[in-house]
């Protein structure tokens, strides 16, 4: 994801020239589906894990804002309405778990009746 942010830099970085809803919307559409990728499953991952990745997730959203040193992470993550890593990867992991539940109990229920007729 690093890699990614200094790819995308010059796109998203302080010099650029893009206003920051632009630059958000960028954010968005390309390095959001990048650390979102398979997070159903780290629920379980380490917490240093997730932490490396909120770093990250924090050094471009202070650069897409340009946020000087005193402003807090939590603030910019308050001002822009973006959860964090931590708080995403509980609700989808939640979300994984009861649509795993439903299709579980729905698919047994579907075996049961096949083998009564």
């Amino acid at each position: 994801m690093d890699l990614r942010h200094k790819e995308f830099y010059w796109l998203l970085g302080r010099s650029s020239p893009h206003s920051v809803g632009n630059k958000f919307l960028l954010y968005k559409s390309l390095i959001t589906p990048i650390w979102t990728y398979g997070i159903e499953l780290w629920d379980c991952a380490c917490k240093s894990n997730i932490a490396i990745i909120q770093r990250c997730q924090s050094k471009i959203l202070r650069a897409i804002v340009d946020a000087p040193r005193y402003v807090t992470n939590a603030t910019i993550h308050e001002d822009l309405d973006i959860p964090n890593v931590q708080e995403v990867t509980h609700t989808r992991s939640i979300k994984h778990r009861v649509k795993l539940e439903t299709r579980t109990r729905y698919s047994t229920t579907f075996h049961e009746m096949s083998y009564e007729d």
